[in-house]
């Protein structure tokens, strides 16, 4: 039994998919019913509906399981508790392999999210459960999040247009920890850096531009207004007059839904207020020095191919939205 933590995430889902296709039994650990039905869809085998910061909760994902595939959402700012369960308890349920989902760049101490992973990884190391550690890069997925402002022309994110940003796809993340989630031995206390490609905003615009036939413009909106939504009310001008200048009326429409999707980015009104601070002085340091790709050997050496690029991610992208609009249509 193979089981899988945020089963119902970017990752977590095309994880899921892919264990299933190949026929291994998989126990999905999320966090409500809905999800719960998601991943049921996606082949999971057994489901855990909880909170990973609950100890029966994990004790009942462990029971049986011999290779655990671990990702903590972003808003859990704290993941030291649920290590060290996972590292008392998982060998007495059986538990013979951790392949822990950390970040890139762990060592930049100043950002909560990265300082934790630091911390999850050093108790994993010194403890005697086999470990393998992947390291992803920021998702090329991160800006589908603002797809009817892309349809619509713009690409506002709440990081400098001209910073580089180390990027990969979450399909290739999935795929490599399909790899080792099925054969752990030969990775066992490897790290592996996930990253593909650096490029600036204003480089991910252009590609976009070309995939979908009109402009796509970069646009900065400041990282403060993760946590205070009027600071983005100066950049909505930006905002509106790129779009025009791209799409003309056929903005107005994408312009309206995405507003309404920006007002609640990654579900981040529902986070405790520590964790949007923290998130947001992530932006906030991004935004200022970017992030940049770890080894860029790494990959395709667990993929045995090249990894996707940009354009084939947003092309793939493209076609997934067609075809869902025509599912939703007919």
């Amino acid at each position: 039994m193979i089981t899988v933590t945020s089963a119902a995430g970017g990752v977590g889902r095309l994880l899921v998919r892919q264990l299933a296709q190949r026929g291994v039994p998989v126990r999905a650990v999320v966090k409500n019913i809905d999800q719960e039905r998601t991943t049921r869809r996606d082949g999971a085998t057994e489901v855990v509906v909880g909170d990973l910061r609950s100890p029966q909760t994990l004790d009942t994902a462990l029971l049986g399981t011999t290779v655990l595939y671990h990702a903590a959402p972003t808003q859990i700012i704290d993941e030291r508790p649920i290590i060290e369960h996972l590292i008392a308890s998982g060998p007495s349920q059986g538990l013979q392999h951790i392949v822990f989902h950390s970040v890139i760049h762990p060592d930049l101490h100043e950002l909560t999210h990265h300082r934790q992973k630091d911390v999850a990884e050093g108790l994993l190391r010194d403890s005697t459960m086999p470990t393998t550690v992947l390291r992803p890069s920021h998702y090329m997925q991160n800006y589908l999040e603002i797809w009817d402002l892309l349809q619509a022309g713009v690409m506002p994110y709440p990081v400098s247009p001209n910073s580089v940003m180390g990027v990969v796809d979450v399909a290739d993340v999935a795929e490599a920890a399909a790899t080792i989630a099925l054969d752990p031995a030969p990775h066992t206390g490897r790290t592996y850096d996930l990253s593909t490609v650096e490029l600036t905003r204003h480089e991910m615009a252009a590609i976009w531009a070309k995939v979908l036939g009109h402009g796509v413009t970069a646009v900065r909106i400041p990282p403060s207004s993760l946590t205070q939504r009027a600071a983005a009310l100066p950049a909505l001008g930006s905002v509106v007059t790129h779009a025009v200048r791209a799409t003309g009326l056929r903005s107005v429409g994408h312009l309206v839904r995405g507003a309404g999707a920006a007002s609640n980015p990654r579900g981040m009104n529902n986070w405790p207020p520590d964790a949007r601070e923290a998130y947001r002085v992530m932006m906030s340091h991004y935004d200022r020095h970017g992030l940049p790709a770890g080894d860029l050997n790494v990959l395709p050496a667990l993929l045995g191919r090249e990894p996707n690029s940009y354009e084939d991610f947003a092309r793939r992208s493209v076609a997934e939205y067609e075809q869902q609009s025509r599912s939703d249509r007919g």
